[in-house]
């Protein structure tokens, strides 16, 4: 099979290329860095990710980033916050500043978690906490641990001033049903587990807001309850919400609520992991790692581009198998 075998898809070419560069040799990097040096020039934007990952020239990481952040693709477009210059609290007189904020806020609203706890940040400092609150919330249920720490910080100092539960000025982003959904989820992982959070969470799902689904999953999960987990989740897999896609997945995987089925699972995994979900990424690459190690390594390199430490143990394993 020659290095650039045309009977293979792009995403099976990248797949090839982070085999080679994860054999520990060197010949096999290098023709695993021309790999992805040919994905890159047919516009392949997770080959500019990777290219900017190995690079040790700033500048050029920096035109990798932009280079995959201007076809869409919302983990580049995050990665490029991080050479934008900013204020501590942005200001959007400043072009700067703006160019920034808004920047991560695209990120955010494509379902990026680093992103939707730097949004709950920068909210936070402006004391515009409905925005913060809603932002923390949504780290917090997708998994960013320093969105949990930063909700449970907030939550501690609402609480103790009472935690006034009306929708709070100053906030024309977000309307009042997801606001309340975050402030109900705040509750209920602040340690006010009674029921009145789910019913608010419940009468919200009910009048298809899909976020409020996605809360009251992960309450019944954790109460676990099944059944009712199992409906929350199912009332989002039509959605484009890759965490909600992959918490779907997870309990058709387990057979929790409903019964087993692999075959769904593995479909929903992938929606997911398409979407962005790196965990969705790692688990797509484990449902092919015995029969496509091409494909399989092709998820775990995304997977691994995003920071999940399981993906680069696993490609490090594949690569040397």
């Amino acid at each position: 099979m020659g290095l650039f075998d045309t009977n293979l898809s792009a995403e099976e070419k990248y797949g090839k290329a982070c085999l080679l560069t994860f054999s520990g040799k060197q010949k096999s990097f290098e023709k695993g860095y021309k790999i992805f040096a040919e994905l890159d020039q047919n516009g392949f934007s997770e080959a500019a990710l990777v290219l900017a990952m190995m690079s040790q020239n700033l500048s050029e990481k920096y035109q990798y980033i932009i280079k995959a952040a201007s076809t869409g693709n919302c983990e580049a477009i995050w990665q490029s916050t991080m050479f934008m210059p900013h204020s501590f609290i942005p200001n959007k007189e400043n072009p700067a500043d703006a160019l920034w904020e808004n920047t991560c806020l695209k990120a955010a609203e494509r379902f990026n978690v680093d992103a939707m706890n730097e949004m709950g940040n920068v909210y936070n400092r402006r004391k515009n906490y409905a925005e913060a609150m809603y932002w923390y919330s949504m780290a917090n249920a997708y998994g960013h641990k320093d969105g949990r720490i930063s909700q449970t910080g907030l939550a501690s100092a609402w609480l103790a001033a009472g935690a006034p539960r009306t929708f709070l000025s100053g906030s024309p982003r977000f309307d009042k049903a997801r606001f309340d959904c975050a402030i109900s989820y705040l509750e209920w992982n602040a340690g006010m587990k009674i029921s009145k959070p789910i019913q608010e969470i419940i009468a919200y799902v009910l009048d298809g807001i899909p976020i409020a689904a996605f809360l009251a999953g992960d309450i019944f999960e954790s109460l676990n309850n099944d059944e009712m987990a199992y409906k929350m989740y199912n009332a989002i897999s039509f959605t484009n919400d890759p965490h909600g896609l992959r918490c779907y997945a997870d309990m058709l995987m387990m057979g929790k609520g409903t019964g087993r089925d692999p075959a769904a699972a593995q479909k929903y995994y992938e929606l997911a992991a398409r979407g962005g979900d790196r965990e969705a990424m790692f688990i797509t690459g484990e449902f092919l790692k015995m029969t496509n190690a091409n494909m399989a390594a092709y998820w775990y390199g995304l997977s691994h581009v995003r920071g999940y430490k399981s993906a680069t143990d696993r490609l490090q394993q594949l690569a040397n198998r």
